[in-house]
């Protein structure tokens, strides 16, 4: 296990994950001020169908990583060549599938059940077809990016996102100044000449960097039979997981029409920026907990499944906490027309970010081991159940809201599932887990929400702002040295500050 790379990394990457959080923040402000409400809440909507028909994609990114990585840790140049090549072949047939089902039932789906107004099909008709064509793309860069990553270069992969993050950028201010064209049509297209644009820079620094990268037709049968049917379990995750989440999307827009859908098309801009502090840590530390598992090092395994869960938590806190705290003045700072309901989406998809962190270290393990099926069986077909409740909640309760306290409380529920199923194939107690990550974690999460009502009696300004964010992280911190760590983690940080000290 190499802590320093996993150090080094993780700062790369964070670097990469400030830069980003604040150019996509100032983007949304400004694509949501050029395209309207309305418009805006279209784009999120229409996307999302193309969402639910691309969730193969999450599934070619799962069994990417796993074989590209497992392969990796052999050395074996030949394995490696032999596993890009058939990952690459599976994402590019299933990329032909995910095409016909897009021009089929997809849409027919929107044609006939979107909610779309008066004067906009046209419009949501284009974005429709340029966004199954984006998705495409991105299944054929999924298997560069995971060679990426299971290399552990993750400066090539910050640099290649940042070149993403600002074309954007440049994109929101171009499409502030387009005159006499549709704003919504040529958002999604400039969207994808960016993506693009990316796909020829990985696939460009993957041939020169990574041997195993050149196509090759030197198959094995029967790893490509294993390789299917890891992503056969992995795309039912995958569908769980788009299928819950745009399936929310979707009811939004049927109950309430596309302006709600505008409000959670902020949240999840808030949601994906806060949810980067994780995304990044656990990218960095993945690839190790893949090859521990690989090399049957239980004892690595555990530790890393350990740290990977609970600092994923307490990094979403240390970002996460105070913006709950203070969302609507946050919003208001931010966008110039904040959409209804915006405020509550963003405050309950925090907190479900928050405890979801804690699924992903588990998943990895679980993807590691290779043995997917009862996992993704149990939990998926329990998150399925999401939307289905939210429906005939809707029905009786017609408040927007509803869907994500649906949402939290069978994530809650899963977690039990996850644990009960991963933790005897690492040989760790249910009692050990809790000991080690719940009894540590939930001070953290629980305390800071003190604070809070010190100053619901101020005024909403920047220096409440100020104030209630310096008091919750200071709150935060002490509580994740003096209750949230170990002795020895205490141990290390400690000496870090001093080393880091001294050389100054």
């Amino acid at each position: 296990m190499s802590n320093g790379r996993i150090v080094k990394n993780t700062i790369i990457l964070y670097v990469r994950m400030v830069i980003l959080m604040i150019t996509s923040l100032y983007t949304s402000r400004i694509i949501l001020s050029a395209l309207g409400v309305e418009d805006f809440g279209i784009y999120n909507v229409v996307g999302g169908i193309v969402v639910i028909l691309g969730f193969l994609n999450g599934a070619l990114s799962t069994a990417s990583s796993r074989y590209i990585t497992v392969a990796l840790s052999t050395g074996d140049l030949l394995k490696m060549q032999r596993n890009f090549s058939n990952v690459l072949l599976v994402n590019g047939l299933l990329g032909i599938i995910i095409f016909i089902l897009g021009e089929t039932a997809g849409l027919w789906f929107l044609y006939n059940k979107m909610e779309i107004p008066t004067g906009r099909l046209y419009a949501a008709l284009w974005v429709y077809q340029i966004s199954i064509i984006t998705v495409i793309l991105n299944i054929v860069s999924v298997p560069y990016n995971a060679m990426i990553i299971a290399h552990e270069r993750m400066k090539a992969f910050a640099y290649i996102s940042l070149f993403d993050a600002f074309g954007k950028l440049l994109l929101a201010f171009l499409l502030e100044r387009l005159l006499g064209y549709d704003r919504l049509i040529m958002y999604a297209l400039f969207v994808f000449m960016i993506q693009l644009i990316d796909r020829i820079f990985y696939g460009s620094y993957c041939r020169r960097k990574f041997k195993e990268t050149h196509f090759s037709f030197c198959f094995n049968k029967s790893e490509l039979k294993e390789i299917f049917q890891f992503i056969s379990w992995s795309a039912y995750g995958s569908f769980a997981s788009a299928g819950f989440t745009q399936g929310l999307n979707i009811l939004l827009n049927l109950f309430f029409g596309p302006t709600v859908n505008a409000a959670r098309g902020i949240s999840v801009q808030v949601q994906n920026a806060v949810v980067s502090f994780t995304t990044n840590f656990q990218t960095a530390i993945n690839p190790q907990i893949i090859k521990s598992v690989a090399q049957g090092n239980i004892s690595d395994t555990c530790h890393l499944m350990i740290s990977s869960s609970k600092y994923s938590f307490y990094l979403l806190c240390i970002l996460g906490l105070p913006i709950i705290a203070e969302t609507h003045y946050i919003l208001s700072l931010w966008l110039e027309n904040v959409p209804d309901y915006s405020v509550q989406f963003v405050k309950i998809m925090l907190v479900i970010s928050i405890w979801s962190s804690l699924a992903n270290p588990l998943r990895i393990v679980n993807q590691a081991e290779g043995n997917i099926k009862k996992f993704q069986l149990y939990e998926c077909s329990v998150l399925l159940l999401i939307v289905p409740l939210s429906y005939f909640g809707l029905k009786m309760w017609k408040f927007p809201e509803l869907v994500f306290f649906v949402q939290l409380i069978i994530e809650l529920l899963v977690q039990v599932i996850r644990l009960k199923l991963v933790l005897p194939k690492i040989h760790m107690s249910l009692s050990k887990y809790a000991k080690e990550i719940y009894l540590r974690i939930i001070p953290v999460f629980l305390f800071p929400f003190v604070s809070i009502f010190l100053f619901q009696g101020i005024e909403e300004s920047f220096l409440r702002l100020c104030l209630s964010f310096i008091c919750m992280e200071i709150l935060m911190f002490t509580l994740i040295y003096y209750w949230g760590m170990t002795t020895n983690e205490r141990s290390f940080v400690t000496n870090k500050i001093i080393d880091t000290l001294k050389k100054k």
